[in-house]
């Protein structure tokens, strides 16, 4: 009995470019029946028309009809091309959320010249509240201390623990605190940059 529809689920009248061309006059109608019966490693020859747009009039066009050789898997790939809906990276809008990201990396990059001319603290200390009793009073001071000798010294030759920034409302106090806070913020940064760099490597191993 004659078939119409293609043994391998291809639009003959599509690939063939014929209106209306059933799949027992298709010249791969025998071919089609086989490729089921296929190893992934065997080929065999489809034949398909396609149609090239003339550069100067391009409201005309030249059909030309080619040979290929394929496996099951290109076959099969052909065919959901061709009748699946195929969609692309940028139909399924992951090309313009691409563009997003990047957008975001360029914004927090202008954000972080913000802090190239300011004092951002070292890992390795914290500022200290302290008070000093002496016959006049109880005073009040701010200390930059570091668990090792890292700050470079006023009067001494080698490293010191500590710099002292003097009273609640000293500048040298308000800016080593504001310099804590953007150390701070910074390597919160940076814990999260680490978080979407894994999250970006799984995505990548999947693909």
């Amino acid at each position: 009995m004659p078939r119409k529809n293609c043994a391998f689920g291809f639009n003959c009248a599509v690939m063939m470019l014929s209106p209306g061309l059933m799949a027992e006059n298709c010249p791969n109608r025998e071919t089609c029946g086989i490729l089921t019966e296929l190893t992934p490693e065997e080929e065999v020859e489809l034949v398909f028309i396609r149609q090239i747009q003339q550069e100067q009039r391009e409201a005309e066009a030249e059909s030309v009809r080619e040979v290929v050789r394929v496996n099951q898997r290109q076959a099969a790939v052909m065919m959901l091309r061709a009748r699946g809906c195929s969609q692309t990276p940028q139909s399924l809008g992951v090309i313009e959320m691409l563009a997003q990201v990047e957008s975001r990396l360029d914004q927090l990059r202008e954000q972080l010249s913000q802090y190239d001319e300011i004092y951002i603290a070292p890992t390795d200390c914290e500022l200290h509240h302290y008070k000093v009793k002496r016959p006049s009073g109880v005073y009040e001071y701010n200390k930059l201390t570091a668990g090792n000798p890292i700050f470079e010294p006023s009067e001494k030759k080698t490293k010191v623990k500590v710099i002292h920034l003097s009273h609640d409302d000293d500048s040298r106090n308000l800016e080593g605190r504001a310099g804590i806070e953007r150390r701070n913020k910074l390597l919160s940064l940076m814990s999260r940059l680490h978080q979407i760099e894994g999250l970006l490597v799984g995505v990548l191993a999947e693909l």
